[in-house]
Order: structure tokens, then C-alpha cells, then sequence
């Protein structure tokens, strides 16, 4: 069954500081307890209970998981699915061509470089305070999880969500674009299993792109293959070390890596912080 949304719980009893976080699909990071401090345009956003921090795909994210009464905890749910074509009609007849033009060359113009917040005009915050009616409209999509949903039904929960949101004036906020970028799409389809060995050949087959065009769009993105490889299976590394404690070395061999010390230096690289570290401002 094809499902249309992936929910992630993140817990912490130390403060996480982490830094270039990658997006890659549409997602809303809701907080249930303790703030997430995050740098935004050079200055500091203070996401709490109660509000949601709202990233547009390919978006990069540097900001402080910080605790209350000793615990952190948020979900985070990535879109799979854009809205419908009706409802995406409704949030260009409220926004201007000319803003559509000029946000696009922005995210064109700023992709790539580390720790931007693709997506959004200077004067559009990612923080979202919400109310009831998204609370309630967030809750039926976590609900429909623990459920043998078809893909239709699952759908129609969806747009009703993005129905919200769009009510909400925030649907621009996670769909910016016009189009689902190729990086986005990519790693959606490595993320189905980050710790295989994956060959561009294969990936360009199942796009059905020759090598010199995938290479291409991507680096018009600002990224390349084994760039966004990497960052997939380092996202999968912080949910796993989320689930349980592992061995660094098993760690580094489940995210598709046989040295562990070059897991490591890629953690660290990406994140600003080792493995080892993060792992003891989950659990202790």
C-alpha cells in the first residue's frame, strides 16, 4: 500500500544542537514538548508547544533541540503526495505571477548553499502558531497511520489537510513551487532502503534518465547524486539512533557505510556533531 505521508518521532534529554539538517520532502515538525530554537535569516526562531515549523522540500535546517523538565519531543511529517491540482489552482489565483517569479529565481539562486532556508520570501516565517482546526485536521493524518488505508482514502484525508492549511494561508509555505523538484523525488526513492548499495545506473533507469541528464537537473538544484546519497543515509542514521541504542559500528554498516570511521566524519560533517554525542542527548 502506498502511503502518502511518513511520520518521524524525534526525543531528547539533552539539549541537540544540529546544524544543515536536510528537507527533502514537504514537512511540518510539530512540537509536543520543550522548543526548537532554530536560525532562520540570521535570527532566532522560537518554536514551541503549539506551534509548528512548517519546511518547504529542499529546505536546510540548523537549529537547537532544547528540553523541558528534562525532555524533548516532536513529530515530523513528510508529504509524499502534493495536493490536488484544484487545490494547488486556488493558491496561485492568490498569489501574484510576479511573487511566484521572484520566489522561484530566489530558491534557484540560493540553492546549494549551506544552511539556506529554500522556499521563502524574507518576510514569510516558517513558524506556524496553530489552531484547533489544524490540530484536529493533523491528528486524523497520524491517525490514519496505525490504518489498512487504501491509497484513495488516505488521499482524501490529505487534501482535507492541505484544505486546512491552505485556509490557514500557510499552504505556500510547504508547496512554494510550482513542480516537485528531482532531488525530492530521488530521495524519496533511495530512502526505501538507505542502506543498500545504490548505483546511479540504477537510479537513472528507474527515472528513465540517461546519467548526463540526472547529473544535469541536479546540479541546476544545487546538489549532485552522491550528495543527496549521503544526506539520505545520514537521516536515516538520527532515526535510528532515535529507535535504540546501537554499536557505532552497526550503525555506520545498517546506513550503508563498511568504515566506521568514515560514518563518522560524514555524521559530523553534515551535522556538527558525532554520532556518539547524539546519541547520548537522546537517551543518556
Amino acid at each position: 500500500m502506498k502511503k502518502v505521508i511518513l511520520v518521524s518521532h524525534y526525543q531528547g534529554i539533552a539539549p541537540q544542537a544540529l546544524r544543515n539538517v536536510p528537507v527533502h520532502s514537504p514537512s511540518i515538525f510539530a512540537i509536543k514538548q520543550g522548543r526548537k530554537i532554530m536560525s532562520w535569516h540570521e535570527e532566532s526562531l522560537h518554536i514551541g508547544g503549539g506551534d509548528w515549523l512548517v519546511a518547504a522540500a529542499a529546505s536546510q535546517l540548523t537549529f537547537i533541540n532544547e528540553p523541558h523538565h528534562q525532555q524533548f519531543s516532536s513529530v515530523q511529517v513528510s508529504f509524499l503526495q502534493p495536493p490536488s491540482q484544484e487545490l494547488m489552482d486556488e493558491i496561485e489565483v492568490g498569489y501574484s505571477k510576479g511573487n511566484r517569479k521572484e520566489n522561484k529565481h530566489r530558491v534557484n539562486k540560493e540553492a546549494g548553499k549551506p544552511g539556506a532556508y529554500h522556499g521563502f520570501s524574507q518576510a514569510q516565517s516558517p513558524k506556524l502558531s496553530v489552531n484547533n482546526k489544524l490540530t484536529f485536521a493533523l491528528e486524523q493524518l497520524l491517525a490514519m497511520q496505525g490504518l489498512d488505508l487504501s491509497t484513495q482514502v488516505q488521499t482524501h484525508y490529505l487534501n482535507g489537510f492541505y484544505r486546512q492549511l491552505l485556509e490557514a494561508g500557510a499552504l505556500d509555505k510547504l508547496f512554494p513551487g510550482d513542480s516537485q523538484l528531482l532531488r525530492e523525488r530521488v530521495s524519496g526513492y533511495l530512502a526505501q532502503s538507505p542502506g543498500n548499495e545504490h548505483h546511479i545506473e540504477r537510479v537513472c533507469q528507474h527515472f528513465s534518465m540517461s546519467k548526463s541528464t540526472l547529473t544535469r537537473h541536479l546540479a541546476l538544484e544545487g546538489t549532485s547524486f552522491r550528495e543527496v546519497l549521503a544526506e539520505v543515509r545520514m537521516l536515516h542514521g538520527l532515526s535510528l539512533m532515535q529507535q535504540q541504542n546501537y554499536r557505532q559500528v552497526d550503525l555506520a554498516l545498517l546506513c550503508g557505510y563498511q568504515s566506521e570511521s568514515r560514518f563518522s566524519q560524514r555524521f559530523r560533517q553534515q551535522f556538527g556533531v558525532t554520532p556518539k554525542h547524539y546519541m547520548k542527548t537522546v537517551r543518556g
